[in-house]
């Protein structure tokens, strides 16, 4: 019997998207300064890493709310709620975000279904 493969939101894709963004232009900025730190601390990349980082943190925060749509129905997907791990089987007892790790097995989740039409999707 073939198993039918389950649709994704790309909800884990937000963060790695952010993560590697931010590794990169940290390299840049790395790379790109000049050999003494006097003349580094005054370029322009220098004067760029607070605001990046600033970025980086609300974008962060914003994408961990960000509603996910349903690949199923449309319908928005709570990204806060008591969910149960798919690997222990357990509640987690409080509202937690999906990308979020399991209180009990420490796993994070890849899946998640919609309250609407009981579809699981991937995160």
């Amino acid at each position: 019997m073939e198993e039918k493969s389950l649709k994704s939101v790309y909800f884990h894709f937000r963060f790695k998207f952010l993560a590697v963004t931010s590794i990169s232009f940290l390299l840049y900025v790395i790379l790109s300064g000049s050999g003494e730190f006097s003349q580094f601390a005054s370029s322009i990349q220098f004067k760029l890493i607070g605001p990046f980082f600033v970025f980086t943190g609300i974008s962060f925060l914003i994408f961990r709310r960000f509603p996910i749509k349903c690949p199923g129905c449309s319908a928005l997907v709570a990204t806060k709620k008591d969910w149960e791990c798919n690997y222990c089987l357990k509640s987690q007892g409080k509202e937690r975000y999906l990308i979020d790790r399991c209180v009990h097995c420490r796993q994070v989740q890849t899946t998640a279904s919609c309250e609407l039409c009981k579809e699981e999707f991937l995160l």
